[in-house]
């Protein structure tokens, strides 16, 4: 997103980018979905946090379920002896044949292993499905489980046992005397939780292997998955229930009937955008720069926001000699101000230990910064030059606490574009969750609200090395394949809505990118830079 400060129509730029926001949210599928495989029904069902279901995929019998870090739902199917890949759109493919196949788990270079029962083996795939193995000589392989080293355990459910495997593949025994294991798994602590199907319990094991006693009388239980917040969802086979069950074992309520539950598996969650920052030639007016974000989630974002311009290097001509910041809220209160970074505006007391602090103080005494803690909500951090001033300036915001339940969603830019070195310029990074973020980046211009818009926007995604990504002239068309991406920009829910503006949609791993608006043969104007993450 981005917005306001008072440009001319400051308030028509606000609602322009309010506007904006709203529909991003939209694009955003729920985080947290929970996919449960049904096995009477053949089908695939997909549960949100509020337990609203829906139908998935239809036609596995869903025995065991994992996810890659694409957002691909791989399923056993235990009728057909088949792994069938599930793509987010729902489309399926037979992605192997085993001769009974079990649990499913990918590690962290994107491998899959998968337990084949009937032939007493873990085999591994590659993405293009070429198929090792792994380990063989197993007693009825069932649940598969990673842990935070790379270390593999298997519930083998015909010795009542589970073993861990190295990543070279040493094996050792973890646990003995259970009662039909199945379904493991393990928390955000690196405790292991395994499924005793015969003696309705929920067992919880130390890294070190000290066992204890989690959930009891339940009804034959055969999956079992964490969400986020570290609640415990259960497959309760003999009641037709998922239960859910809190990370202290205290309250344990039942958060979906009449399901015929087999695998169960959370879509991963994708990577979070953090460390956001625009650099363009920044004007006064309408022309100021304009950075805008989303803090979605439940919980509260600390940030730290910068106004960059002396530090620039030395060899961008024309750098901002002393930058203003203002931090708006979505109902355009100014939240903060800052001139000068080592005193804080609204106290007028020192803030330098406070800035110290988050790592990334800026290095000149001019620069702006603001740290503060927001809720969930709708951002403006305006970039402009004391006294109306002029010239090439950066604006950032930094993530100080991404661990928390409040990723940034939407993050954009306004400002005016030139030529050369005073292109805009717009970098984000992907980090966390499951290594993959799902983003659109759009360069937006002749439909901007306001005078002197950039009337052709292209752009361009690089990657930290300055490798290109994508480009983009017209978002209808895919100048890699020179056909059209219509459909799939649509598909977003946020098209650009007019011809001559720039999209680009891509699955990126988690790390630093780049993305440039430029104006076509050299045009200059008002434009936009925007980044949402869509999954």
């Amino acid at each position: 997103m981005i917005m306001k400060f008072k440009l001319l129509p400051f308030s028509i730029v606000l609602a322009f980018a309010l506007a904006t926001t709203s529909i991003c949210g939209n694009a955003l599928a729920a985080p947290g979905d929970l996919y449960s495989g049904q096995l009477s029904g053949l089908t695939v069902d997909k549960f949100t946090p509020a337990g609203v279901r829906s139908t998935f995929a239809t036609g596995p019998f869903a025995d065991w379920l994992a996810f890659d870090g694409k957002g691909n739902l791989f399923v056993s199917d235990t009728q057909a002896n088949t792994i069938v890949k599930v793509t987010p759109a729902g489309a399926q493919t037979t992605f192997a044949s085993l001769a009974d196949p079990g649990g499913l788990a990918f590690d962290a270079s994107g491998i899959l292993f998968a337990a084949d029962s009937g032939a007493g083996a873990i085999y591994k795939f590659t993405p293009a499905g070429i198929r090792t193995t792994f380990a063989s000589g197993i007693n009825g392989p069932k649940g598969l489980a990673f842990d935070q080293n790379g270390n593999l355990f298997v519930s083998e459910v015909n010795t009542d046992s589970i073993l861990k495997f190295t990543p070279a593949g040493a094996r050792s025994t973890f646990a003995t005397n259970l009662a039909t294991p199945l379904g493991i798994a393990f928390d955000g602590a690196g405790n292991l939780y395994e499924v005793d199907f015969s003696s309705g319990t929920i067992n919880k094991f130390t890294p070190g292997g000290v066992k204890s006693l989690f959930a009891a009388q339940l009804a034959a239980p055969r999956q079992l998955a964490f969400d986020r917040n570290g609640n415990l969802f259960v497959a309760n086979f003999a009641t037709q229930v998922i239960l859910k069950i809190t990370p202290d074992g205290s309250q344990k309520t039942t958060f979906a009937v009449n399901v015929n539950a087999g695998g169960l598996a959370f879509e991963p969650a994708t990577a979070d955008l953090v460390n956001i920052s625009t650099r363009l030639f920044v004007q006064s007016g309408n022309n100021v720069a304009i950075g805008g974000f989303i803090v979605t989630g439940t919980d509260t974002k600390r940030v730290v926001i910068r106004g960059i311009g002396p530090s620039l290097p030395n060899t961008i001509a024309n750098r901002l000699a002393n930058p203003t910041l203002e931090l708006h809220n979505s109902a355009n209160t100014i939240i903060a101000t800052n001139d000068n970074w080592k005193i804080n505006d609204q106290t007028l007391q020192s803030q330098q230990a406070e800035v110290e602090a988050t790592t990334v103080p800026p290095s000149n005494d001019l620069e702006s910064a603001i740290v503060t803690t927001l809720a969930p909500g709708m951002y403006t951090a305006v970039l402009a030059g004391k006294t109306s001033t002029a010239g090439v300036g950066q604006v950032e915001v930094y993530d100080l606490n991404p661990a928390a339940n409040a990723p940034l969603a939407n993050i954009s830019t306004r400002g005016f574009v030139q030529t050369g070195s005073n292109v805009m310029i717009g970098g984000f990074i992907l980090t966390g969750g499951n290594g993959f973020g799902d983003v659109i980046v759009r360069a937006i211009g002749p439909s901007l609200p306001v005078p002197n818009k950039l009337l052709n926007p292209t752009l361009e995604l690089h990657d930290s090395n300055g490798g290109l990504v994508a480009l983009n002239d017209n978002w209808k068309i895919n100048p890699q394949t020179g056909q059209s991406q219509e459909a799939q920009i649509r598909a977003t829910t946020i098209p650009p809505t007019n011809d001559l503006e720039s999209a680009i949609v891509a699955t990126l791993p988690v790390g630093e990118y780049t993305a440039i608006v430029a104006g076509k043969s050299g045009g200059t104007g008002v434009g936009l830079v925007e980044v949402f993450r869509l999954r």
